[in-house]
């Protein structure tokens, strides 16, 4: 099988918790071809962290996620963009992001 398409990074939401300086969020990942293998986040341009889908296994086309980051001390307050990446079985690569403000 060839694979050269990457999955769709869809449906990306970030809902603030500013009391707690952390925000949700959930999106899905979706490959025509195989399966999703794996997926990332990283805010404001630092590190990749793994993310796992909501049924704890990347074994399917289509995938969901939902986790929380921590938006520690003064950084916290104003803009943060947080980039998602998913990869397939393949390794290709869809990516999505989204901008956060905290009051």
């Amino acid at each position: 099988m060839v694979d050269n398409t990457p999955p769709v990074v869809d449906e990306l939401k970030a809902e603030i918790v500013s009391a707690q300086k952390t925000a949700t969020l959930r999106f899905v990942a979706r490959d025509a071809t195989s399966s999703i293998d794996r997926a990332q986040y990283s805010v404001d341009g630092g590190d990749w962290v793994i993310v796992m889908p909501k049924n704890g296994i990347s074994d399917a086309p289509e995938e969901r996620y939902e986790f929380s980051i921590s938006l520690p001390g003064s950084t916290a307050r104003g803009e943060h963009t947080v980039a998602v990446r998913a990869y397939d079985r393949f390794e290709n690569v869809g990516s999505a992001k989204t901008t956060i403000r905290v009051p």
